[in-house]
Parts: C-alpha cells; structure tokens; sequence
C-alpha cells in the first residue's frame, strides 16, 4: 500500500508520548484500510477492532482517515484519497492513501470510539498545574497554607535506596512538587520556590530516564537565584513540567498534581478551587475511570460530594484529611 509507512513515520514523535500503547505493523495498517474500505470479515475485522481499541497511534490513523473523508465529501468514493496529517502542521506533511466508504468508516467510529475513551485515562490529568492553580491565585490564605505544606509534608521525610525505574511513589511526589512549585511562583516566593526546585531535582536525579529533567530544574533554581523575573521562571517551570510528565509516563504524576492542589487548596480554605469545573471533572472522571482502588475512590467521592453542595469553612479540615490520606497512601 503506498505511502503506509511514510504516514506512520510521521507519527511517531507523538505516538512515544502515549503511555503503553504499542505501534502498529505496516500488516495492521493495511488491515485497517480494508476494514474501511469494507473487505474484511470474522477474524481480521476482530482483529482490527481490537487493535483500534488498544492501540492509541492505530486509532488516531484510523481518526484522521474519518475526518479527512468527512472533509472533502468523498463518502462513499471509490477514489483514492490523500490523508494530511493535521495532528501538527509543523511536522513535515505525510500522506496516507486509502480508499474508504462512509457507511463502514463511521460503523467502526460508533463500535471503537467508547472504547477509546475509557483507555485515554482520567481526564484532566495532563492539565498543565498553572491552570489547576488558577482559582487559588490572589487567595491571602495560600502562603500560609504551602508553608505548612511543605514542612508539614503528609508523606515521610526519607526513603531508602536509590530508584534507577519511575516507581508510583516517586511518580507521585513528583506531581504533589511541581504543584508547590507553581504555587510559590504564583506568590512569588523565590526562597520556597528554590527549596521545591531543590526538592524536584532530589527526586528526579536517581531516576534513568530524566537526566534532561534534572538539568532543567538546576536551572529554575539558578534563575531563581540570578533574579531573573518570576514570569520567566514560570514559564520555565511549566516547560520543565511538560517535559517531565511524558518521561515518567505515570498517571501517579498527574493524581501527584491534583491530590496537592486539593490539599493546598483545603489548607488555603478555597472553596472556589472545588467549585472549579476544571476540579469537577477531575473528581467525576477519577471516580469512574481512574482505575484505583475502592478505598481511594471512597475518598475521593466524599470530597466530590462535598464540592457539589459547596464547600462550608466547616468542610475544609475534613477534605484537606481526605487528600493528605491519599498522598500518604500513595507517597510512602
């Protein structure tokens, strides 16, 4: 088939940041162009629907042939078409040539899409903390409430041994820090800010696979303390956490994020950080699909209660005992 393994060239970039999802075979290709072009039956269609319901990359080529064909009206066409890729319009251009029908192309979207959504993992997890943190910004009670976090940490000051793997507990850590590090970057308090840097760079400089990471942290630290300005540093914080994130290829890192902004948040005595449509979807989509264990999501389902009826200055000692129970669960 033409152009099949040009086209999945120029996906891989962003299928390695995908969490366990494995690479489709110029084999796999060529059976999802005859399944939407209608050719294939019992086991290879099987076959097919399994691998779009597995394989993420497989799934966005299949996607962007459904979304091509709807875009030029070629439903039902015999011809052959060209696939752009528009997933990044950076990226050098690669072409796909399939010939596909609608009727089957949008059978397959309906049977593979539910699929699809429960395998793409808790939503809200990759959301960058600044974004998180929003609703604590200007909050008097938030500088109080990160220095009783940070020296008040609801996990144990040390842990033996050096982690050559990305370890849940490590994982985890790492979200609850770059949080704090936000967070004194929002209040602008560069000696905090500098102690979570520090702190960061503890955890990250064992792992394997972060030697970059480690870098960049060492330099939100020297930034720090060269008086470079706080939005630059910030800036460079949210980069070094983009970064981060796709190396650990953890969803304990982005539970780690959300469990201290939920603590910070109690402790700062945020109602509107629960009322926060950003929060309620996390709480909503952890409970459902989060994949954790029934204790935790008991937890989180009596924060999420709370949040819907509005958190009380009574509430806040609770649901800040909820997340500092999970972070002690989850981070040793």
């Amino acid at each position: 088939m033409p152009g099949a393994e040009d086209g999945w060239r120029g996906r891989k970039s962003k299928a390695s940041e995908w969490e366990s999802m494995a690479a489709p075979e110029d084999s796999d290709l060529e059976l999802i162009a005859a399944f939407i072009d209608g050719k294939l039956a019992g086991s290879e269609r099987e076959r097919v629907v399994k691998l779009l319901g597995e394989s993420e990359p497989a799934f966005e080529i299949y996607a962007d042939a459904v979304r091509t064909l709807g875009d030029i009206g070629q439903a039902g066409s015999d011809s052959v078409v060209s696939l752009e890729d528009r997933r990044n319009q950076k990226r050098r251009t690669s072409r796909w040539w399939i010939a596909a029908p609608a009727a089957a192309a949008a059978v397959l979207l309906l049977a593979v899409m539910p699929m699809m959504r429960d395998r793409r993992g808790v939503s809200g997890l990759e959301l960058p903390t600044q974004a998180m943190l929003e609703p604590l910004k200007g909050q008097a009670g938030v500088a109080t409430a990160l220095r009783v976090q940070l020296e008040q940490p609801s996990w144990s000051v040390t842990r033996g041994g050096r982690t050559v793997g990305v370890d849940s507990t490590t994982a985890l850590r790492l979200g609850v820090r770059v949080t704090d590090l936000q967070a004194a970057l929002d209040l602008g308090d560069r000696e905090r800010a500098s102690r979570v840097a520090t702190e960061i760079i503890g955890l990250v400089g064992p792992l394997s696979v972060t030697e970059a990471s480690v870098a960049e942290y060492e330099a939100i630290r020297a930034r720090l303390a060269s008086g470079d300005s706080i939005g630059q540093v910030s800036a460079a914080a949210t980069s070094a956490e983009n970064n981060l994130q796709p190396l650990l290829k953890s969803r304990w890192f982005g539970f780690g994020k959300w469990y201290g902004a939920g603590e910070l948040a109690a402790l700062a005595h945020s109602a509107s950080f629960f009322s926060d449509p950003h929060t309620r979807e996390f709480l909503d989509s952890a409970i459902e699909r989060g994949r954790l264990a029934p204790e935790d999501v008991e937890l989180l389902r009596q924060v999420a209660e709370i949040a819907k009826r509005g958190v009380a200055d009574a509430d806040f000692a609770t649901v800040r005992q909820k997340f500092a129970e999970l972070i002690r669960r989850h981070g040793g």
